[in-house]
């Protein structure tokens, strides 16, 4: 990566940190007797979705129906779509693709939506039934009904589809921040009991059925400990599959995630299993105009800033072919194509200088690169990531 005719900013990604992430996500969930469906908007990237389903990923999730059209072109074969499909030209092709072998599903969260999928459907009369998972949302948040009396509502009207398999319950928890003097995970408790009430309810109904399992779906990645301890409740006489669809485990970062994740600077559960942070996007100096004062040719265009802005890690100064690991220094500020940092009067950064960040949100870090170097330990590139964005 320090060759000379490497441009700056280059992003990159370190093959052993996605190893161990990868390996601890799986042994948590073999431990734990739940399936993973990585939220594969995170990477976009195949060498990273083959990585994930060959380490046992049971599916891969898309929040789009394009999204879920390219993981298809990429050789997955099994992809959740947690989101609702309403475009009646999407909704035909999730009905073709299921003709072919390819294992898709959707939300629904409305009778309107499910009205949508029958009126399409009647049209195409596809070969099998569109499987749908109900979602339940938050008040005032993203999709999903908003009570269980309404979510068994619209589990009534797809159960009574001739087009669609009623194949379970969703929810996302990860939006939910603190509430009146209630921290979040007293929400999110809250919130993943009520999806647990709702699959017992429609399976009372019998509306499940014949549905071959049941899926159980939430998880982020902040909170995955907990939809494992209040999924286990889940008590129905189908067979059950519970899913979690976190995605950015695998790379981690050095930002807002380390700080909730289970596994992140103060994990919830086996020490061994603590994720590492596997991305880096490293800079030149560009200019020292004051002492205190220094800016660095990475900007918004290279990584994220929707969450905590880039962070110094690293130095390889100019003329030299040693990385110093520096104490960690946040930017301050970040524009388009310049980061600024606060230096200690006396700090050496000079002008020319290789830096490291690490970053914050991977989903809006990879989305700047249409390919990302994988590394080993000594920055030799091993393989290239594509992305499909």
């Amino acid at each position: 990566m320090f060759d000379a005719d490497v441009p700056y900013p280059a992003a990159l990604l370190f093959a052993s940190a996605i190893e161990h992430n990868s390996a601890a996500m799986m042994a948590f969930c073999e431990r734990n007797s739940v399936s993973l469906a990585p939220h594969g908007k995170t990477t976009m990237a195949p060498a990273l979705l083959r990585r994930q389903l060959d380490d046992g990923a049971w599916a891969i999730t898309a929040a789009t129906t394009w999204q879920a059209k390219t993981m298809r072109e990429a050789g997955v074969d099994r992809v959740l779509i947690a989101n609702q499909v309403v475009v009646p030209a999407e909704i035909e092709w999730l009905a073709r693709s299921g003709a072919d072998g390819f294992d898709v599903y959707c939300y629904v969260d409305s009778l309107e939506g499910v009205d949508i999928i029958n009126e399409t459907l009647a049209h195409v009369r596809p070969a099998r039934r569109l499987a749908v998972l109900v979602e339940l949302g938050i008040a005032g948040g993203r999709t999903g009904a908003r009570s269980i009396d309404d979510g068994l509502r619209v589990a009534a009207a797809a159960h009574a589809s001739p087009y669609l398999a009623l194949t379970g319950t969703s929810g996302f928890e990860g939006i939910l921040g603190p509430m009146d003097d209630r921290l979040p995970r007293a929400g999110v408790e809250e919130f993943l009991d009520q999806i647990v009430e709702l699959t017992h309810a429609i399976d009372a109904s019998g509306w499940f059925e014949p549905t071959p399992e049941v899926i159980v779906t939430a998880g982020g990645s902040a909170y995955f400990d907990q939809v494992v301890d209040r999924f286990s409740l889940v008590d129905i006489k189908s067979p059950l599959r519970i899913v979690l669809r976190s995605g950015c485990y695998i790379t981690h970062d050095d930002g807002s995630l380390h700080q909730v994740s289970p596994m992140g600077a103060a994990p919830r559960i086996d020490q061994d299993e603590q994720l590492v942070p596997a991305i880096e996007v490293w800079g030149v100096v560009l200019s020292r105009p004051e002492p205190t004062r220094a800016l660095v040719g990475i900007g918004k265009r290279d990584a994220s800033t929707d969450g905590l802005l880039p962070v110094l890690k690293k130095v390889r100064r100019r003329g030299s072919a040693r990385i110093e690991t520096v104490p960690h220094n946040r930017a301050v500020d970040i524009n388009d194509q310049h980061a600024y940092l606060d230096l200690d009067a006396d700090d050496p950064l000079a002008v020319g200088d290789l830096v490291g960040f690490g970053i914050s949100h991977p989903c809006t870090t990879f989305d700047k690169w249409r390919a990302i170097p994988i590394v080993d330990d000594d920055y030799c590139v091993v393989e290239i990531a594509e992305t499909l964005f």
